[in-house]
């Protein structure tokens, strides 16, 4: 097959619209531009020049520090660059042909764990939400309510922050104890798109917020179909943006910080559920299939040990 090497910006523009969306995440798409400005940043003047040498200098790139773990997920988006240009005619042979991405990293240890909370931090947090609700009135009220609600989802059910704040009431069924999370988003795999359970403790929650939900002033003007179960003030699409303070996340650490457990996230919470499930006995099949894993792999991101929950359970133990 003949090569014929293309100058490297005409390249960088055609992987750029392979990578946008709806075709791959955003998210994706904005890794592969770091990467391709980082090769551009090499003074790459054609495809042709992607080749192992480039890659040795890439690597010596990197800023101090960097983990081998962060430079290995580098080096894969810059080996599907380069494939990309195999492909496509513009490259005789990927430099990662001939020497793999694991041989370009040092040791890459285990996944760091993920940031968790044990359950009386959860409970803190939860119950001063729910404070709020009960003291605020108006808008604080309403707000104070969706925050605790949306709160208890991911808490409660492990459900993504996206997942929890793109849900519409149909998609909730309190009488079955079932939420189902479809595809309203982009979801992050195909086993995504799954019924989770609704415990009991959720279920109250949820049963309490659904009247708070339709509370406006009578002058407020609302669409007659508003869908969303979190939805934003206007109720015309889902609470997921706002102002510096009042997004999903800026409200969620104002509070947490409130009860002395700064830094939550919805992320945290998600692992929190998976910490605790697997200390109250739940099976590695039940985690996986509640938070909706392609594989029982993917959950050593998510689970830690619970020592406080470990000692309470070998407290006794003795020869």
């Amino acid at each position: 097959m003949r090569i014929r090497p293309i100058p490297f910006p005409e390249f960088r523009d055609e992987v750029l619209r392979l990578y946008a969306p709806p075709h791959r995440a955003a998210a994706t798409r904005r890794q592969v531009a770091q990467v391709l400005r980082e090769i551009a940043a090499l003074e790459v003047q054609t495809t042709a020049d992607l080749t192992s040498t480039l890659v040795a200098r890439f690597v010596e790139a990197r800023p101090p520090g960097q983990s081998p773990r962060t430079l290995h997920t580098v080096l894969r988006v810059f080996r599907a660059i380069a494939n990309q240009a195999v492909i496509q005619g513009y490259l005789r042979v990927s430099p990662f042909a001939l020497r793999r991405v694991s041989q370009w990293v040092g040791r890459v240890g285990p996944p760091a764990p993920k940031k968790w909370f044990p359950a009386g931090d959860v409970r803190r947090v939860l119950g001063l939400m729910q404070e709020d609700c009960r003291t605020t009135a108006g808008w604080a009220r309403w707000r104070a309510w969706r925050l605790y609600a949306a709160t208890s989802v991911v808490a409660l059910a492990g459900l993504r922050a996206t997942e929890c704040l793109t849900l519409h009431i149909a998609d909730v069924h309190l009488d079955r104890h079932i939420i189902d999370v479809t595809a309203r988003r982009r979801l992050k795999t195909a086993c995504s798109c799954a019924p989770v359970p609704v415990c009991l403790a959720l279920e109250t929650v949820l049963r309490e917020y659904l009247p708070v939900r339709e509370e406006h002033p009578l002058d407020f003007p609302v669409p007659a179909e508003a869908p969303w179960l979190f939805p934003n003030l206007n109720r015309r699409g889902p609470w997921l943006h706002g102002s510096p303070g009042t997004k999903p996340l800026d409200r969620l650490q104002e509070v947490s910080a409130r009860a002395g457990v700064p830094g939550m996230t919805f992320q945290s919470l998600r692992a929190s559920w998976a910490t605790r499930a697997e200390g109250a006995g739940y099976s590695a099949l039940t985690i996986q299939r509640v938070l909706r894993h392609s594989t029982q792999n993917t959950q050593l991101w998510y689970r830690a040990a619970d020592a406080e929950r470990l000692a309470d359970t070998v407290r006794d133990f003795n020869y």
